[in-house]
């Protein structure tokens, strides 16, 4: 077997060793495949912007494309809404006299949502209510001097705004002291509708509910649970439509003569499955109305399987809603239609149409519908520019679990912008250089049970030396299965590509992963998992191969200070199905020698968590405190869209929110100037 200056590097040059055996550590090297992998979807960029600090990097998970269509109802003659002006559009809603289409539009900045209107032959485009924060759903009055929509301005928080187009006046119905829930918990408004008459406003939320995990609480991004609400447009009259124990209720909307509201109803653990395009298909949910004035006199107008949602009502006849799909091969979705109370029939002129359509709004005669077609596909490129929330960064977007060494490269994981493996890469701050370092699909001994687990080889968590010679990262099962499948903590030269690479953790342990040098190089923290569950947070010792016990705890990420003095990292702090708050994760510090356990975010009930150091020794991290921007069964391939960056001191104080909007935002990176010279 060939050895190479991996070897010495793990006896960390403090003992001149002769022979393999030397060193604990020092055997399993691996041999990559023949060709090192190509580096696409990167977009190689000058220097930030004048004025500005530096580059603020991060990732997002949205859809790549996201465009407005009009057509008629039957699918016909099908044009883009806004034709060449077309630039990231979703949430399109028709005005009661139909001379209008109000919608969400980022051209203000990609990740930014603003609400604008348009006539629909696609002229008179304007803005109506744009800021940094996010605003969406807009929803134009009967009369149409008013918009009502969602939007987080003041508090980062979803709540309901109503705008007047005649005066400008801007103003929040839900967030009072009458309405506004608890804020450590789910406190969300969405998808405001107006009644007939322009009196009453209905709209989902999910105020004082828990943050629970799916798959009874094992895992831990959010479910949602809403229920319907309703109050007059000066905020008065505040009241409770519809709720199911157990069940969400979303997007509501009245009947033609104000009677009546429809929603669809789905079970809280599927509104996670309904995001996730590859469990989309195996979900069933249903529509259901009930009368307005007492909330009672319920009718589900469906009973068959699929995704069902965006109802509405078409005529006094005809509901309309949308089939949700994956889009894979026999997938089924498109547009559909059901009958408004249990011995009617649908109006002639209205069949299930096919299609890959989104968030579908039907004229109020029925005779065009408008929705958007949305792809993953193109991914955004590395260094894309996105909205800056502060304007001392310039905001890009990366890919996952950046790190930067002190020499100024920078490593990623490529799960994006990569194929189905995500492997380590590293490129200079503006995109140049980029090179291929790491994955290992040649290991017979691992990756045949990798592929069992779930097929996907991670290789997460870059860490470097602080001379910037080699990289250490999890191999394996690193993310998805690790409870159930193998991964490995391992070290290669940061140029190796790929060629060369060391195990350095304990193999008799099924799952060890994200690590993180200490700054002199000494030591390497990092998690393990078993069978049994988590196991807490080691530190190798590279000089003589000793492991130390940091942790027992529902540990991970961890990641240690730029002074050596502290480790940052994320513990599950609720006791799983022990506790009403069972999906609590927290960002924590810990003393190297295992002193000092501190909680650093014990207000939030939220998950908080992917934490790292700046070099200035704040800490980042990424949270739910928020909640969610909008219904969380909307989405699509989306995991964590209540997911937000924050920035505060090493001992928690000065939350600083980093970003604003509708998706996953986190992995950030701050790249000052001094790094682009």
């Amino acid at each position: 077997m060939r050895f190479s200056s991996l070897t010495p590097f793990l006896c960390l040059f403090l003992f001149d060793f002769t022979s393999a055996a030397s060193c604990p550590y020092a055997g399993a090297l691996k041999t990559k495949r023949a060709a090192p992998q190509v580096a696409t979807h990167v977009l190689p960029r000058s220097d930030p912007a004048p004025g500005k600090k530096g580059v603020f990097f991060h990732n997002r998970i949205s859809p790549g494309v996201s465009q407005l269509y009009i057509a008629n109802a039957d699918g016909s003659d099908a044009r883009l809404l806004l034709s060449n002006n077309t630039v990231y559009e979703y949430d399109a809603q028709w005005s009661p006299d139909a001379e209008w289409i109000v919608f969400t539009s980022e051209r203000n900045g990609d990740g930014n949502s603003d609400v604008w209107r348009v006539r629909p032959d696609g002229s008179g485009l304007e803005e109506v209510a744009a800021t940094p924060a996010v605003e969406t759903a807009g929803s134009i009055s009967p009369n149409g001097s008013l918009i009502a929509y969602s939007g987080t301005l003041n508090n980062w928080k979803s709540n309901i705004w109503i705008k007047d187009l005649t005066t400008g006046a801007n103003y929040n119905i839900t967030n009072t002291t009458e309405v506004a829930g608890n804020s450590s918990l789910p406190d969300g408004h969405f998808r405001p509708a107006w009644s007939p008459d322009g009196e009453w406003i209905v709209f989902s939320s999910d105020k004082d509910t828990l943050w629970r995990g799916h798959n009874d609480t094992k895992g831990w991004e959010h479910t949602q649970e809403t229920s319907i609400y309703t109050m007059r447009v000066d905020g008065t009259g505040y009241r409770k439509v519809a709720n199911s124990t157990g069940y969400s209720l979303g997007s509501p909307k009245f009947s033609p003569d104000g009677s009546r509201v429809i929603f669809y109803q789905m079970s809280v653990e599927n509104t996670f499955q309904a995001r996730i395009f590859f469990h989309a298909d195996f979900v069933t949910n249903q529509i259901a109305s009930a009368n307005f004035a007492t909330g009672g006199d319920w009718i589900t107008h469906t009973d068959w399987s699929g995704i069902k949602i965006f109802p509405q009502y078409i005529d006094n006849n005809t509901i309309a809603y949308l089939r949700k799909g994956s889009g894979e091969a026999g997938s089924i979705q498109g547009l559909n239609y059901t009958a408004a109370t249990p011995s009617g029939t649908i109006t002639d002129g209205y069949s299930y149409l096919n299609g890959s359509f989104r968030s579908p709004s039907w004229s109020p005669n029925g005779t065009l519908v408008i929705y958007q077609v949305q792809t993953l596909d193109p991914i955004r490129p590395l260094e894309k520019v996105l909205y800056s929330w502060d304007d001392n960064w310039e905001y890009r977007f990366i890919d996952v679990f950046p790190k930067m060494s002190y020499q100024g490269v920078v490593a990623y994981t490529n799960q994006q912008t990569g194929d189905a493996s995500a492997s380590v890469y590293t490129m200079l701050p503006s995109g140049a250089n980029n090179s291929f370092v790491f994955e290992d699909l040649s290991n017979t001994t691992i990756v045949p049970y990798v592929e069992t687990v779930d097929g996907d080889f991670d290789a997460m968590q870059a860490a470097w030396t602080s001379d910037g010679k080699y990289i250490a990262s999890g191999w394996g099962n690193t993310f998805q299965g690790h409870d159930v499948g193998p991964s490995d903590v391992v070290i290669y030269p940061s140029n190796a590509t790929g060629y060369e690479y060391t195990i350095v953790s304990n193999q008799s342990v099924l799952n060890s992963g994200f690590p993180s040098f200490s700054p002199n190089n000494e030591l390497l923290v990092y998690r393990e998992f078993g069978l049994g569950g988590p196991l807490g947070l080691r530190i190798l010792n590279l000089t003589d191969g000793s492991t130390q016990v940091l942790t027992m705890g529902w540990d991970n990420t961890p990641a240690w200070s730029p002074d050596g003095t502290l480790i940052v990292f994320t513990r599950r702090t609720s006791i799983p199905n022990g506790n009403v708050y069972q999906d609590n994760y927290d960002v924590c510090t810990i003393h190297p020698d295992g002193s000092n356990l501190t909680n650093l975010t014990p207000l939030s009930l939220a998950n908080d968590a992917h934490a790292i150091f700046t070099n200035e020794g704040q800490v980042m991290y990424s949270t739910g405190e928020f909640g969610f921007q909008d219904e969380g069964s909307l989405y699509d391939d989306n995991f964590q869209p209540y997911a937000q960056i924050v920035v505060m001191n090493a001992d928690g104080t000065n939350k600083t929110a980093m970003t604003n909007g509708l998706w996953e935002d986190a992995m950030p990176l701050f790249v000052s100037n001094e790094f682009w010279s």
